[in-house]
């Protein structure tokens, strides 16, 4: 809960600049203080369990980017409940027959905006918590990093489709999709591994290849038109297995794979004294 305690109406207001009010006017922030609860608790749960409470004493940047992420989480939660009205100097609460309320257009767009600031903000606690010590083997973890395409930033990076609340959702189905047709390339085992690796920040130089393309296939994955069933890119299925057959040594996972034992297994060869030939 000491995040809590950091987060004045100053700092609300920095990290949610539409909901600015007049120096004294605290009635925004008063009524954020319960959302402020929950949307800390949501931290908790989903990302940062509270036994690592201590990893803000030594990370600046983490300790930030929980502050900014529980101020969106709790405007988000409120905004609509408490009749928030767009105003001269930002967004009030309804009083009087005077304030006129801010068109529904307008408010969701600044749900939609700041929705997205949430989740660009939830990507970059993650990035830093995997290279927190001991955080890639909590069920936080692995709840939050399920595929390969685990931040919203990767959207920007590996695909043609803006960053939006419905897109990125529209990609983590995708990429779940796309990680069962990856994990018949690479095998489960290798997958289960990168994954366990990303998780713990733990990727060596030729993870990061095949991680790449992994990224560069789900982002072209995901890319394909929404209205249609997406088609597997086959030639960058092709060069991932090319990578792992010739350099077999620097991926043992691999190699010790169910998968790769039957891409290598020894095929039947007829004998002349066979009553019966197969033809392979």
């Amino acid at each position: 809960m000491e995040i809590l305690e950091v987060i004045t109406k100053e700092v609300f207001e920095r990290e949610v600049p539409a909901a600015k009010m007049p120096e004294r006017n605290t009635s925004v922030f008063s009524r954020l203080q319960g959302m402020m609860t929950e949307a800390y608790a949501t931290v908790e749960e989903r990302l940062l369990p509270a036994d690592f409470g201590w990893a803000y004493e030594g990370d600046e940047t983490l300790r930030r980017l929980c502050v900014r992420r529980v101020c969106l989480d709790a405007f988000l939660r409120t905004c609509r409940s408490l009749d928030l009205v767009l105003t001269a100097t930002g967004f009030g609460i309804v009083s009087t027959e005077s304030t006129a309320p801010a068109s529904r257009a307008r408010v969701d767009a600044l749900i939609e905006e700041t929705a997205v600031e949430l989740l660009l903000c939830t990507g970059r606690m993650v990035t830093r918590l995997t290279r927190l010590s001991g955080w890639g083997e909590t069920e936080q973890a692995r709840r939050t990093v399920t595929t390969l395409f685990h931040t919203p930033d990767l959207l920007l990076m590996y695909t043609t489709m803006p960053l939006t609340t419905r897109t990125w959702q529209t990609a983590s189905g995708r990429a779940q999709a796309a990680d069962a047709l990856l994990r018949a390339e690479i095998s489960t085992e290798y997958m289960d591994e990168l994954l366990h690796r990303l998780r713990t920040s733990t990727l060596n130089n030729a993870d990061i290849i095949i991680y790449q393309k992994c990224l560069a296939f789900m982002g072209d994955y995901i890319s394909q038109s929404p209205e249609a069933q997406p088609h597997p890119n086959r030639k960058m299925l092709r060069q991932l297995t090319e990578q792992l057959e010739t350099y077999t040594d620097s991926y043992p996972t691999y190699r010790n794979s169910r998968l790769y034992h039957l891409r290598h297994a020894s095929r039947y060869e007829n004998k002349k004294q066979d009553p019966t030939f197969f033809l392979v």
